[in-house]
């Protein structure tokens, strides 16, 4: 409307436009335009009129042809007290008409009692006519952009239901399975007779606890909701110490190839690295077919001419498999696609990649190298501080430290079967434990002043652990609080906390706890 106020104003006498439009829910009017008296005024009343009990407008917002008033208020089809209120003189008005005929409101130039009235001569009523007519068809593609938006809306809302649904049955296809181990195994342990025979059912309750652990934080990191704890690392010492974990995922006809020469560090989650790598190294697995050879690569990448000012660690995964098709490639990090046979994956396992690569600063590239295959390789950015060391993964079995008969821990979780069986590790290695549902509970104990340390869900019921790790540092500003979670609810900050995801192992929860009591195992 500025710009065709403008028009008009550089070519006729007029100082006023604006276009009247019904509105959709109800009988009035919606008036756009910058020239009028008094806009609010015209918005509230014009949309409190009855257009069928006004001749006038009826006219201007259905007949065909365009048609002036000379004078609104000799006009016997014309509301007279709307013509009082606002003061209405001559009227020029414009049929607004929409590709394919559909008529969508009135083109109006006027003025009002100030200027008096003001009939148009025949040039200043063909630009008028003209004007509108170019208003119209920049409504036309406005209304055709928006309805190409709401259709756009609606078919990526229709994907992400069948993008839901399709997640939905492959994870239910997987947990089925797993549960199916889980719970055949524990009742085929319950029927035996010697420990013996139990042991195998228990082997495989804990490798399928495993798997299903590795989907679900596929799943939480692909959401964006696992519990991060970046700190520097060390990469090569890191992927030296799970490349034995690797080995076991690959079978027999598969050989691992792991040369590793970047003796630097990143600013990284170290789950999430891992979750990185293991994925880069399953998805080689899966295209090799039981043979072949997986080949782990690291190199420091020196700044490059127009790229990145930093420079960055490349860690590469590399197979001889039949190398990726370049219409598979344009979407290999597409959530929820997938190459593989219907119920063989989730379709997650890359764009998890995607998404963790990207929350560390940096990005991945793919390519089929000149002698065969698919190379993935990650680029994070080169961390100029010290690394933590690396520290080797917490063993299955820690002996009884006679040092934790002395310390009490209280253990706060709202789920009474987690509840009962970390108090039951605790208990087990030599700890006093108390255990309650939840934060209120906790803070209402009489015995806070001999804790030696907390272990708290992060998710509780009215006050989380968050909430509960900063109301106890009041009172006992010394007292360690572990926070176990496998769930990081959007907005909830966890860094500066000592934090264990769940679900974690026994003696990962001992190791932990330990520490932050400083007891050493025997």
């Amino acid at each position: 409307m500025d710009m065709a106020l403008v028009a008009i104003t550089a070519a006729t006498r007029y100082r006023r436009a604006w276009l009247a439009v019904p509105l959709a829910d109800a009988a009035g009017l919606e008036i756009v335009g910058y020239a009028l008296p008094d806009r609010q005024l015209v918005a509230q009343r014009m949309a409190a009129v009855d257009i069928a009990k006004d001749a006038y407008l009826t006219d201007a917002l259905t007949l065909p042809e365009p048609f002036v008033i000379p004078d609104m208020r000799l006009e016997p089809r014309a509301d007279q007290a709307q013509v009082e209120f606002f003061g209405n003189r001559t009227i020029v008005n414009v049929p607004m008409m929409r590709l394919g005929g559909e008529r969508f409101g009135a083109f109006t130039v006027g003025t009002f009692a100030a200027e008096g009235v003001m009939p148009p001569t025949p040039d200043e009523f063909d630009v008028i006519v003209q004007v509108a007519a170019l208003v119209s068809a920049a409504a036309a593609r406005i209304r055709a952009e928006d309805e190409h938006r709401q259709l756009v809306v609606q078919v990526q809302a229709a994907q992400r239901l069948e993008a839901l649904g399709r997640l939905s049955g492959e994870v239910a296809h997987d947990f089925n399975n797993l549960l199916t181990t889980i719970t055949g195994n524990a009742e085929l342990a319950r029927t035996q007779r010697e420990l013996a025979q139990v042991w195998p059912c228990l082997d495989d309750i804990l490798a399928a606890a495993q798997r299903a652990t590795a989907l679900t934080r596929q799943l939480l990191a692909f959401s964006r909701n696992q519990p991060r704890q970046p700190r520097p690392l060390a990469i090569d010492p890191l992927l030296a110490q799970f490349q034995p974990l690797l080995a076991r995922l690959l079978p027999a006809g598969v050989v691992l190839d792991v040369r590793l020469g970047a003796d630097v560090a990143v600013v990284a989650d170290p789950g999430q690295l891992e979750q990185v790598v293991m994925n880069l190294v399953v998805n080689a697995r899966d295209a090799l077919g039981g043979v072949g050879r997986i080949e782990i690569t690291t190199a420091v990448e020196p700044p490059a001419a127009g790229g990145p000012a930093a420079p960055h660690v490349a860690i590469s995964v590399a197979d001889t498999g039949p190398g990726i098709p370049d219409e598979v490639r344009a979407r290999l990090f597409e959530p929820f696609f997938s190459t593989k046979r219907a119920g063989a994956g989730t379709g997650l396992g890359l764009a998890v990649v995607d998404n963790v690569v990207r929350q560390h600063h940096g990005w991945v590239t793919v390519g089929n190298p000149p002698d065969g295959g698919a190379r993935f390789t990650v680029y994070l950015p080169v961390h100029a501080g010290a690394a933590a060391p690396a520290t080797a993964a917490p063993r299955d079995e820690r002996p009884i430290a006679p040092a934790r008969a002395a310390a009490r821990v209280l253990v706060v979780d709202d789920d009474p079967a987690v509840r009962g069986v970390v108090s039951r590790i605790l208990t087990g290695a030599g700890y006093q434990v108390s255990a309650v549902g939840d934060a209120e509970a906790a803070l209402a104990l009489p015995t806070l002043g001999s804790l030696a340390a907390v272990v708290t869900d992060l998710v509780l019921p009215g006050l989380d652990g968050i909430g509960l790790a900063r109301r106890l540092a009041v009172t006992a500003p010394a007292l360690p609080v572990l926070l176990i979670s496998g769930y990081a609810p959007d907005g909830v900050d966890t860094r500066g906390t000592h934090l264990l995801a769940k679900p974690f192992t026994r003696a990962s929860l001992l190791a932990k706890v330990d520490e932050l009591v400083g007891v050493a195992a025997a």
